[in-house]
């Protein structure tokens, strides 16, 4: 969450990086939407949104509400100026670019190797025989590795890139503690820098190499821009990735006969996307008035920031009955996991892809889990997800 934050001042109401918070902010968020579904939060000095109207307002246009913090005045770093940061016009000529080599890659390619990977990783878990953490041993190095055989490269190191990758992470919830941005702003860069490489020596079977051909039609997009573009793509695949499969396997080890019952309604899809209603990791977005607004109750000024809570808006009991619950009946297509507008995601079918994946793989194995320990979540608040899911896996036989 960004921001600007009052260094000593907690929000009475909302204090996103509290350990109760982290635990399970969905009890929190449901208060402050029931108190204000528009709220000045005291730290951030930004309006919280919670309502799924007042999100999808804002984020229907670019218009009164953008990403482009440069518009107010704002001087952002080269590393942050990418397709995510960009308003149009800028925005355009980038997202068409990299939405060009999406279409260059074979859908059924893709989701023919995400079905391996998944199948391959999940294998793996039968032979384990002891307890094992669903997070560092299942989801983390599959996103990892699904993401870079959908770019075309090898698989960084390891510990390196989860340095890197944790660092952009914290940078996100600078807004509540400043300390954070710098870190972020430095692994953004080193990453660019290793997106630079691959493309420089890119061939055409990778989506990295398929940005490199349509760049070459396209003037207009810096090479920073691309670099940065990328980056925020590889970033997103692993940590967004990993995050929402962490979160979906933690509601099947609470809910174990979760997956059985929807492969035998024929509603896998439908699991699928009411765990990125429930589960999905990304829990905010920040954008900045350009244009005096009225959302909700109140009249939001130019200059003003919005943090808009897309936890919340996707559990909002005025669109979704029964908002907390996993209905494999409800209307697809509404939530807001991935955005709405110019920024919606652009990995949203990929991700979708990797989780149905996974959760094809598992019930071919026939794997169940049981609790090994209990789950602790990492101290993020933009971004959320697992730092360790410990289970003892059940095979077949043992799961009947």
């Amino acid at each position: 969450m960004t921001g600007t934050a009052a260094p000593t001042q907690r929000d009475p109401l909302y204090d996103p990086l509290a350990p109760d918070v982290i635990a399970d902010p969905y009890a929190v968020y449901r208060r402050l939407r029931e108190h204000r579904r528009v709220y000045r939060h005291t730290q951030l000095r930004a309006w919280v949104l919670t309502g799924y109207a007042e999100c999808r307002q804002v984020l229907g246009g670019t218009a009164a509400f953008g990403s482009d913090f440069r518009r107010m005045g704002e001087d952002i770093p080269d590393a942050q100026l990418s397709v995510q940061t960009l308003d149009p016009p800028d925005h355009g000529a980038i997202r068409h670019l990299l939405v060009s080599a999406l279409h260059a890659r074979s859908h059924t390619a893709v989701q023919d190797t995400a079905a391996r990977l998944a199948a391959d990783r999940t294998a793996g878990l039968l032979g384990v025989g002891r307890s094992v953490d669903l997070v560092s041993a299942f989801a983390r190095p599959l996103a990892l590795h699904t993401m870079c055989d959908f770019l075309g490269v090898t698989a960084p190191d390891g510990p390196w890139l989860e340095e890197l990758s944790n660092a952009i992470v914290r940078s996100m919830d600078a807004g509540l503690e400043p300390s954070r941005a710098e870190p972020g702003t430095k692994a953004k860069a080193e990453l660019s820098r290793l997106v630079s490489e691959w493309l420089e020596n890119a061939d055409e079977g990778g989506f990295i190499g398929a940005a490199r051909v349509a760049h070459a039609q396209a003037p207009d997009v810096s090479e920073a821009v691309l670099a940065n573009s990328l980056r925020g793509v590889l970033h997103a695949g692993y940590e967004s990735v990993s995050r929402l499969v962490g979160n979906a396997l933690a509601r099947l080890v609470a809910e174990p006969t979760l997956l059985a019952r929807a492969v035998a309604e024929d509603r896998l899809d439908a699991l699928v996307n009411e765990l990125l209603r429930l589960d999905g990791p990304v829990q905010a977005a920040a954008r900045v008035c350009v244009a005096d607004s009225e959302v909700g109750s109140e009249r939001i000024r130019r200059g003003e920031e919005v943090v808009l809570m897309l936890g919340a808006a996707d559990r909002d009991p005025e669109v979704f009955a029964a908002p907390d619950a996993v209905d494999l009946t409800r209307r697809k297509g509404i939530h807001l996991a991935f955005g709405r507008g110019a920024h919606a995601c652009l990995g949203a079918g990929l991700a979708s892809l990797q989780l149905r994946a996974v959760l094809a793989a598992l019930h071919a194995a026939g794997i169940g889990f049981e609790p090994a320990g209990p789950a602790e979540y990492e101290r993020t608040a933009t971004l959320r997800g697992l730092r360790t899911l410990p289970v003892t896996v059940r095979g077949t036989a043992s799961a009947r």
